[in-house]
């Protein structure tokens, strides 16, 4: 089996666009998981209820009509979902400002016609690619995930891990938890003490990738999706990072 692969390097500035296309697809990747969780609420089922005696008793709509607050419910349901993880995927690239940013890089051949699924990749920081004896030359390049710091809001101490987003081709290969050590190790270069981030009850895969590297729940809470009758568990996981010697 041929190997390629995937370098982590610090972003620049003309990566930007790959970065915000990549984090609002992996950000979208969870809205059927979000939506299956909201389909089991009470809520979703009240509505409905609701919806239809309104459609009985107000519009005078024929009984076995009022069926049709399922499938109501349920598009408004998802859209607003859809809608709620597109504005956090926005946010999280263009209104939180990050102290340093870093991209998974795959190295591929130029005709690539490979599924990055059934292919095996070796994930090396930048400063290894040397050492790897990799020809730059020889492969195109593509952005595949990413990462970002910035200082936590409630100490200076702190710094909180955030746009952590891969590819899902490219996913279950190791990208993810070497992209959240590199931000570890430049947070203990940078003297933070811990390092902080929140992830939601939907990212199952993401708490085991976070366990491996070392973090641990120090809360968990609900959070308002949309309203304050629907909500989502949130886990707030940390890891401490400063220097033990």
């Amino acid at each position: 089996m041929t190997m390629y692969y995937i370098v982590i390097r610090e972003s620049q500035q003309n990566d930007m666009p790959f970065i915000s296309e990549l984090v609002r697809k992996a950000y979208l990747s969870n809205v059927s998981k979000a939506f299956v969780a909201a389909l089991f609420n009470e809520v979703t089922f009240q509505a409905i209820v609701l919806l239809a005696a309104f459609m009985f008793i107000f519009m005078g709509v024929p009984l076995q009509y009022c069926l049709f607050s399922i499938p109501i419910v349920l598009i408004m349901l998802y859209i607003l979902i859809y809608g709620t993880i597109l504005m956090k995927a926005a946010e999280s690239t263009h209104s939180k400002r990050s102290l340093q940013c870093w991209v998974a890089e795959a190295y591929e051949p130029f005709f690539f016609s490979d599924t990055p699924q059934n292919c095996f990749y070796r994930v090396v920081p930048e400063e290894k690619v040397g050492d790897e004896g990799i020809n730059v030359g020889n492969y195109r390049k593509t952005i595949v995930g990413t990462c970002a710091v910035m200082k936590h809001n409630l100490s200076e101490e702190w710094s909180w891990l955030f746009r952590l987003a891969v590819d899902v081709r490219y996913r279950k290969k190791g990208i993810g938890l070497l992209l959240t050590q590199t931000a570890q190790n430049w947070s203990r270069i940078n003297r933070f003490n811990y390092m902080e981030l929140v992830i939601t009850e939907c990212q199952e895969e993401a708490r085991q990738l976070f366990a491996n590297a070392g973090f641990d729940i120090k809360q968990m809470y609900h959070k308002r999706l949309f309203t304050s009758v629907f909500t989502m568990q949130m886990f707030q996981l940390r890891s401490e990072v400063r220097s033990t010697y």
